[in-house]
């Protein structure tokens, strides 16, 4: 307070006492050296900041294509750059957790620091035949259709369970891993077959063959080790109640019968003897002429094979 401002200096003031710094600084070589210093200092300066907002600031992306997720993120770090996933995808070739795809691209400017987007694999695109079986063409042809597969028609066959026209079967079997735009071909039930395969099992070869003769049905025969009588049947395929076309084969197990054994000898044995000892191994006997006496003669005779329980006559005299 009470002390008057100076007035500030004119600018044609100004500019003429820069002028004679100017011309003091570049009168002497001292004075043209630091002015060429500051404008180099200045220059460079520039070139600097020019080379860093221009190329300085950016590197190039590494190529992560083809590598697995591990090993891209790894190269990432080393290149200093952050990773983010988008939205990964099915692919037939490349397995899954490979890289399918780089933002930016390999090689292309990237900022120092900055982010690169990668697209993973989720492998070949594989999904189970869905099960169809016991439902009508249409509603099995609309699922299968629904993922992306193509349905076919096979060739129908009788069903003993299914009524016709629904689906018995698939191929691929229902479960099988599939791609999309495979091709499924569905079997359709006829219903059941006509005949009806009867009981067989127990009955004699004779018997057997009799009725599947009136069926027209073919007789395959294979023999077994039983001790059930020969030629008595053993099993059956089809089992009974089973429908069949007229022409299919029934397979049946048939008895070899029990082994056969051969026949003691009990001639000039007392015949009472020979008795209790041929009907302690199973043999019925029939005695003729003097059950008394001594066995002159046996039918069948001494080591004939013969079935087990087969009857035999001893003529005693």
């Amino acid at each position: 307070p009470g002390r008057r401002r100076a007035a500030p200096e004119p600018a044609e003031g100004l500019g003429a006492r820069l002028a004679a710094l100017r011309s003091t600084l570049l009168s002497s070589p001292r004075g043209r050296l630091a002015v060429a210093a500051v404008v180099v200092t200045l220059g460079l300066v520039a070139a600097l900041g020019g080379w860093w907002f221009g190329v300085g600031r950016y590197t190039d992306a590494p190529q992560l294509v083809s590598l697995s997720k591990a090993d891209a993120q790894a190269r990432a770090d080393r290149a200093g750059l952050l990773v983010e996933y988008a939205e990964p995808r099915f692919d037939e070739k490349a397995p899954k957790d490979s890289v399918l795809e780089q933002n930016p691209a390999s090689a292309a400017e990237i900022l120092k620091g900055g982010t690169i987007t990668l697209t993973l694999s989720l492998g070949p695109e594989r999904f189970p035949v869905p099960d169809v079986i016991g439902k009508e063409f249409e509603l099995a042809e609309a699922d299968l259709v629904n993922v992306k597969l193509v349905v076919a028609k096979g060739t129908p066959r009788y069903d003993d369970s299914l009524p016709a026209g629904v689906v018995v079967d698939s191929s691929p079997k229902v479960g099988t891993e599939v791609k999309p735009g495979a091709k499924v071909t569905l079997i359709l039930s006829r219903g059941r077959a006509p005949v009806t395969v009867p009981n067989l099992v127990g009955k004699s070869l004779t018997d057997a063959r009799t009725t599947l003769a009136q069926l027209n049905l073919v007789l395959k025969e294979t023999y077994k080790e039983s001790d059930k009588p020969r030629d008595e049947i053993l099993g059956q395929s089809p089992a009974d109640g089973a429908g069949v076309e007229k022409g299919t084969e029934v397979k049946l197990d048939v008895s070899k019968g029990p082994p056969l054994l051969a026949m003691p000898r009990v001639i000039d044995l007392p015949c009472q003897q020979a008795k209790q000892a041929l009907e302690g191994q199973g043999f019925p006997v029939t005695m003729a002429i003097n059950p008394n006496a001594v066995v002159r003669i046996q039918i069948p005779g001494e080591n004939s094979q013969v079935a087990p329980g087969t009857p035999v006559t001893l003529t005693c005299f």
